[in-house]
Order: C-alpha cells, then structure tokens, then sequence
C-alpha cells in the first residue's frame, strides 16, 4: 500500500522546492571569495550551525534506521546517544582549536600538513573522500526503502529526481545556501516525528506502561546490561557493553575530528566560541531527541506485536512508512513524504559540498596552486559538486541493487560504510596528542589501514551469512588497529635510523 498525494500535497512540495531554490538564487549574489563559497563566509549564527549539524547527521538515516532498530532489536543501542553526549567535550578539546589556529583553514585535513606533510594532506582527503561517498550511497539506499514503502515510486526514480535537484542547489548556493535550508528540513522533519509519535501514542491508548512491560518480555529494553552476555567479548553477540564503549569514545571523535562534513560546518561560524556552542547545543539534545526516535520503534513494535498485524513482507526498516502510510490521516502521509524529501536533501547537498571542498581545496588547490585564486576556486567548487552529485547518484543505484541481497539494515549499513573513520581517527590522534609519530608512518597508516578497511567489510560481513557475521560495530577495528600498528612501528624506525645517521 502507498500514499496518494493530494493536491495539497504537491503544492506544499512544490512551494518548498521553489523555496529552496530561492533561497540558493538569493545567497549567490555576492559570493566572490572561496570563503564565502566553500564556509558561508565564516559569518553564520552558531544557532543555524548547531541545527545544521543535526539536519546533516540524522535526517531520512533516524527516520528509517533508528526506528527500524528499536523495532527489530530494542533500545539498547541508544546508550550511544548518552556516550556521544560524554566524550563531545573530549572531542572539542583535542581537534576544535587545531582548526582555528590559523584562522585560514578550510578543511580538516590541513592540519595533517601542518603536523606531517603533504602526502599525508592528500591520503587523509582520499580518506575521507570515499567515506564520505559510501555515507551518501547509502543515505540514498534508506530512502529509496522509505520513499518506496510510502510513495510507490521506484527507488531508481527516488534517487535521481531528489538527486539531481539537492545537487543543483548546492552547486548554486553553496555553503550558505545548504545550512540555511538545513534549519528549515530541521524544524519539518521534527514535526513530522511528533506526528507519527502522537497518532502511535494514541493508538495503543498511551498505555506507555504495558508498552515497557511488553518490550521487557520480548527482550527489547535495558535488561541485558545485568546480563553476562552484555560484557562478553564475543565479536558475534551484536551489541556489547564494549561496543557501546568503543563507540561512545570513537564516534564524536570522528565526527568533530576527521569529518569535513562536520568540520566545514564549524568553521563556518562566526568565531572559535561560537562553534564550541554550536556543538554543546546539538550535543544536549541529541539523546533526547534520539529516545523520541527509539520510542517511536518500541510503539510500533508493541501496536503490531499486540493490536495490529503487520504484513510479512515489511522490513524493520519499513515499519515505520507503513504505519504512516496506514494509520495517519490524510494529508499527513504526504506532508511527512515532503518532509522527509527535504530531510534527504538536507543529507546530501551536506555531503556533495563537503566532497567538492575536499577535492578543491585538499587536491586541486594544492597540487595545481589555485589555492591563491579565489575566482578559480569557486568555479572549481561549483563543477566539482556537480560531478560529486553524479558519482553519488551511480553509487546509489548500485548499493540499492547490491544490499537489497543482503537484508542488511540501514542501521548496520552506515556503521559498516564508516570503518574508514577509524582509520583517519588513529593518525589525527597521533597527530595531536604524540611528537614522536612521523610524516611517513602517518601515510603508510593511513594508505593501509585504507585499504584493509575497505575490503574486510566485505568478508566480516556483507558477504556472510547472517547467522555467522560479526557485530556490523567491530568491523571498523581491525583496520584501526593496523593503522596504530604501523604508526608505532614505523615512528620507531624512523627515529632509529635518524639517530644511526647522527
């Protein structure tokens, strides 16, 4: 069953879109330097960057994933929300003031020049690079499923409509034009959330008590942390008190350390402060905003699991279009279709930009010295999100037709598709907190921590049988681990043979 748009509907779709393309036409005037292309000018409210970041970072993914894992494995996962919250300040005091030293930088991985050399620069952009294009291969996937489930439009069709017009509007505003539509697709999508948890709530007579004792008896809330299994080190028993330790410390390291997606954002604040309040603003509410999400999961799964039936055919990650589709009155299912429309776009005009940066200001700048010519630089910017745009496209219709094989979970597949953060992770903290880590152990790390980390996914887990795959959370590590390794090693080496030279 899919949602038929009312004429309501598309008019409200079709305002926002006229909208956004507006407000795209309206920032462009007067961008004459890459910092106002590439940062908005360094001129934005620290408020615009902290709802920017959500917008960016949780989108269609917490729409369809998040739910999806609370109906399937419960709300344990969402401790993660609570270690993020613990090791922000942690992540911001050893990588925030690095990128305003200068006051100068564009990306995050200068400063891997500054503390290494240029070959490091370009391995830790590749890095990120394809990081970054894998996120938005997948991004796409989860709302081909969503938009599918709800719409009756094929997935094809999903990622190459909303595809080629983010992509436009991003090439013609940039920076300002992304982060300012951001806040609006975060306001939309919110309500939109506050819908679905509202008609739920209401359909099981806010009997919130006989939801939390139905999610106990079926093993979907907190009572494994009493468990012994909860402390193994087991890689196969999906979640750990490890992994939530492993992740609690790892993630808001990677996203405020190595992730220009989240980098560019805080640079274009207005000063180091505000950037800093930016992030604890996002920071606070996050795991509250994140319950609201889980919530929504556990409600489902106690409405179909009690006074519903759900059809075999749904996935976990299709629970929650269902029930729109199904339980909310009109026009609601086409107001939250637009909504989540906006919510995609805002995931992928973040990531198109953040690579086109990369690539012009980490490659290009540097190895052809345009760096120097502002003009050069945003005509470079706008044809390189274009082309960005493209490759995302095409990978997202492959990853569309390759995971759907698998039956991997949204939730699983952007925790598989970041294991190159790890490795980034390893020589940036080498790079802050070590004097002795030395410019060719940093790129042997990283090339082969790359390397490793980008086929293993494929062996530990994508290509197994789901009844023998490792936790989706452990598959990251191994390349880290190499990545530390080689850092150690070769520093060491290095270092000797200075001494012998001496």
């Amino acid at each position: 069953m899919s949602v038929t748009l009312t004429l309501t509907d598309w008019c409200v779709l079709g305002l926002y879109l006229v909208a956004t393309f507006a407000i795209a036409l309206w920032v462009r005037v007067g961008q004459r330097t890459a910092s106002d292309y590439f940062l908005a000018g360094r001129s934005m409210h620290w408020l615009v960057v902290s709802l920017s970041l959500y917008a960016t970072l949780f989108s269609t993914i917490s729409f369809v994933g998040v739910p999806g894992e609370a109906y399937k494995n419960g709300v344990l996962t969402w401790l993660n929300s609570l270690g993020y919250a613990v090791f922000t300040p942690l992540a911001v005091w050893l990588f925030l003031s690095f990128f305003y030293a200068t006051g100068r930088t564009f990306t995050a991985y200068e400063y891997l020049e500054q503390r290494f050399d240029g070959v490091t620069r370009t391995l830790g952009a590749l890095v990120f690079l394809v990081a970054r294009a894998l996120y938005g291969a997948a991004v796409f996937y989860s709302a081909a499923q969503v938009f599918h489930r709800m719409t009756g439009w094929s997935p094809q069709a999903t990622i190459v409509a909303i595809g080629v017009f983010a992509v436009a509007y991003t090439a013609i505003g940039g920076m300002r034009a992304v982060m300012i539509t951001d806040v609006v697709q975060t306001v939309v999508i919110v309500i939109g959330l506050a819908a679905v948890f509202w008609r739920a709530s209401s359909l099981i007579d806010f009997d919130y008590a006989g939801l939390w004792q139905y999610s106990l008896e079926h093993e979907h809330g907190f009572g494994r942390i009493v468990s012994a299994e909860f402390y193994s080190f087991d890689p196969h028993v999906r979640y750990t008190f490890w992994v939530f330790l492993l992740m609690a410390v790892m993630t808001p390291l990677q996203h405020y350390g190595t992730d220009q997606l989240v980098v560019q954002r805080l640079l274009a604040s207005k000063s180091y402060d505000q950037a800093k309040r930016a992030i604890y603003l996002k920071t606070v509410f996050t795991p509250a905003l994140m319950a609201l999400f889980f919530v929504i999961g556990l409600v489902l799964f106690y409405y179909y699991g009690v006074m519903a039936k759900l059809p075999d055919e749904v996935t976990a990650d299709q629970v929650m279009a269902h029930f729109i589709v199904t339980e909310l009155p009109a026009p609601l299912p086409g107001l939250i279709a637009a909504a989540l429309i906006a919510a995609l776009m805002s995931t992928v005009d973040s990531t198109v930009g953040s690579l086109a940066t990369v690539t012009c200001v980490d490659l290009i700048g540097r190895w052809r010295g345009a760096g120097t010519d502002d003009i050069k630089l945003v005509r470079h910017g706008r044809l390189l999100t274009i082309g960005w745009g493209v490759l995302i496209i095409g990978a997202a219709l492959l990853l569309t037709w390759a995971s759907e094989g698998r039956r991997a979970m949204v939730f699983e597949l952007i925790s598989i598709w970041g294991a190159l953060w790890a490795v980034l992770l390893v020589v940036m903290l080498c790079g802050v907190t070590t004097r002795w880590a030395t410019p060719r152990a940093a790129s042997w790390g990283l090339g082969c921590g790359m390397v490793i980390n980008l086929i293993l996914p494929w062996y530990l887990y994508l290509g197994t049988a789901a009844d023998q795959r490792i936790s989706p959370f452990w598959v990251p590590l191994p390349g880290a681990i190499v990545t530390l390794v080689i850092v150690v090693v070769v520093s060491v080496c290095d270092r000797r043979g200075m001494t012998n030279d001496q």
